[in-house]
C-alpha cells in the first residue's frame, strides 16, 4: 500500500526500453517501502510527535532530499493505500465475460494477487499491526488512509461498470466491488491476528532489536495470500448454489 512517486526527470531521461523502466520503478518501491517502514519503526518506538524526517531518513540510509521524493511529510510516509492498479489489472478487471458471477471471480484473484505484491503487507503481520496502531491512534493518518481505500475502491468501481457494459452510478459495480474488498478487508484480518503473542494482546510488543525487529517476531513471517484465498473460497462456497 505504498505510494508510487514519479520523476518527470527520470521519465524524460528513460530509454525506449521496458527492461530499465521496470528496474527504476522496482527501485523507486524498494526505497519507498524502506522509508515507510524506517518511519513505522521509529513512530513504534518514539511517537509520532517526536520522529523527524532527518530521523526517518537516517534509519533508511538515504538523505533528507531523497525522502523528499517520494514524500512531502513525514506522515505521508505513513498514511499508505492500496497501490495503483496496473494496466493488466486494469484489463483483467475491465474485459470479459460480463456475467456478474465471473466478474466477481476476477475482481477477487486480481486484487489478492495485488495485495499479496504489495510492499507493506511483505513487511509481515507485526508491521501491519504497527501500521494499523499508529493509524487509530492518530486520527489525521486514518482520515488520510480511509481516503486513499474509498479512491481505490472508486477506480475498482469504474473498471467493473466498464466490464459490465452498465454506469458506474449503476448499483451493481458497487456491490460486486464491495463484496471483493470484504474477501480482502477479511482475509486480512484473519492474517494479521494469525501467530499474536500473549504479550502483544497484553499492550507489549516485545524488545526492539537492532535491526528494527522485534523479540517476539515470527522469523518466517507468512504472507497474506493463504487467508485471503480462503477467505475467496468462503464467498465461493456461499455462492456455489446461486445462479450465475
Amino acid at each position: 500500500m505504498t505510494s508510487r512517486p514519479s520523476s518527470s526527470r527520470d521519465s524524460a531521461s528513460a530509454p525506449p526500453s521496458a527492461a530499465p523502466e521496470g528496474l527504476r520503478a522496482r527501485r523507486r518501491r524498494e526505497t519507498a517501502q524502506a522509508i515507510h517502514a524506517a518511519a513505522v519503526r521509529l513512530v513504534e518506538r518514539d511517537g509520532l510527535a517526536h520522529v523527524t524526517v532527518d530521523m526517518i531518513s537516517a534509519e533508511a540510509g538515504i538523505s533528507p532530499r531523497t525522502f523528499f521524493n517520494y514524500f512531502p511529510t513525514k506522515e505521508s510516509a505513513l498514511a499508505v493505500g492500496p497501490p495503483p492498479l496496473t494496466d493488466e489489472q486494469r484489463r483483467r478487471i475491465g474485459e470479459g465475460d460480463p456475467r456478474p458471477r465471473r466478474v466477481l471471480a476476477d475482481l477477487v484473484d486480481v486484487l489478492i494477487h495485488h495485495l499479496d505484491e504489495d510492499p507493506p503487507l511483505s513487511g509481515g503481520r507485526r508491521h501491519f499491526r504497527a501500521m494499523v496502531r499508529i493509524a487509530s491512534a492518530h486520527p489525521e493518518l486514518a482520515a488520510v488512509v480511509h481516503a486513499r481505500f474509498d479512491a481505490f475502491e472508486s477506480e475498482l468501481t469504474g473498471v467493473v461498470a466498464q466490464r459490465l457494459g452498465v454506469p458506474a452510478t449503476d448499483p451493481l459495480p458497487a456491490l460486486l466491488t464491495g463484496l471483493a474488498l470484504s474477501v480482502v478487508r477479511v482475509g486480512l484480518q484473519q492474517w494479521s491476528t494469525g501467530g499474536e503473542e500473549p504479550a502483544e494482546r497484553d499492550g507489549t510488543h516485545g524488545t526492539p532489536t537492532a535491526a528494527g525487529r522485534r523479540d517476539t517476531d515470527e522469523p518466517g513471517d507468512s504472507s497474506p495470500a493463504a487467508e485471503l484465498r480462503h477467505a475467496a473460497a468462503l464467498l465461493r462456497t456461499l455462492l456455489s448454489d446461486q445462479p450465475e
